[in-house]
């Protein structure tokens, strides 16, 4: 078979993301059960049969759709948190902020994603759920990376990992705002992430004179918290 040229590649995913387009506004208002392959082909000006030369079904449409989110995302922050050539506290900026513009690009697509969860093939519904423990562990590991270099307050990494990305998720559900002028998904993505490290990150920064003390006590107390926590990854003395 020889192999497809530029310009069928790009053929292909024009329309695959034509069908995905489709995919957003028919299962969103039928279901994926409701939702005829004819009717996804008469979407995107297709026969029933051209239909097959870019998907192999809906379960196919599915499993695009939870790569584009679910996988690519586990992905990424899998290699953000193996990275050694920026600070923790950049990789963890650039983690929720990719996030966050991926769910931005795409807000129908990302709460198709969330509705139709139960209509997985159970091998998908596997790779999903698998792929969003990866996720969360990947970003509890730059949290705690960024405890270690100092680069962040003491808090709890478990809490701090679902609030991220509880933050990136929720784009799909405000943005854009209807009736009023959006900034694109970089940059609502780039404030978002701004914001949301503002009370995770720490400053490290003292004014001088006596108003000082307070603010030395608290840069004391997070010296103190992440000793505690470079002391928990110290093997343990045998017994």
């Amino acid at each position: 078979m020889a192999k497809p040229t530029i310009r069928s590649a790009g053929r292909h995913d024009l329309v695959l993301e034509q069908l995905l387009d489709a995919a957003e506004t028919l299962f969103a208002r039928q279901g994926v059960a409701g939702t005829s392959l004819q009717e996804l082909a008469d979407a995107v000006g297709l026969t029933r049969t051209g239909i097959y030369h870019y998907i192999n079904g809906k379960d196919d449409l599915l499993e695009q759709l939870v790569r584009g989110f679910t996988l690519e995302t586990a992905e990424s922050l899998r290699a953000l948190a193996e990275r050694t050539d920026e600070s923790a506290a950049d990789r963890l900026h650039t983690a929720v902020k990719s996030m966050a513009q991926r769910v931005a690009e795409h807000p129908k697509r990302f709460r198709l994603l969330l509705t139709s969860e139960d209509s997985f093939p159970e091998t998908l519904a596997k790779q999903h759920r698998a792929a969003r423990r990866e996720t969360l562990l990947a970003m509890s590991s730059i949290i705690d990376q960024a405890k270690t270099e100092g680069s962040c307050r003491p808090v709890d990494t478990a809490h701090t990992a679902f609030a991220l990305i509880g933050v990136a998720n929720w784009v799909a559900f405000w943005y854009p705002r209807p009736g009023q002028d959006s900034d694109s998904p970089a940059q609502i993505a780039a404030e978002l992430a701004d914001i949301a490290l503002g009370g995770v990150l720490s400053s490290r920064s003292v004014d001088a004179g006596a108003g000082a003390i307070p603010g030395a006590l608290a840069l004391l107390r997070e010296d103190v918290a992440r000793l505690d926590h470079l002391l928990a990854d110290l093997p343990q003395p045998p017994t």
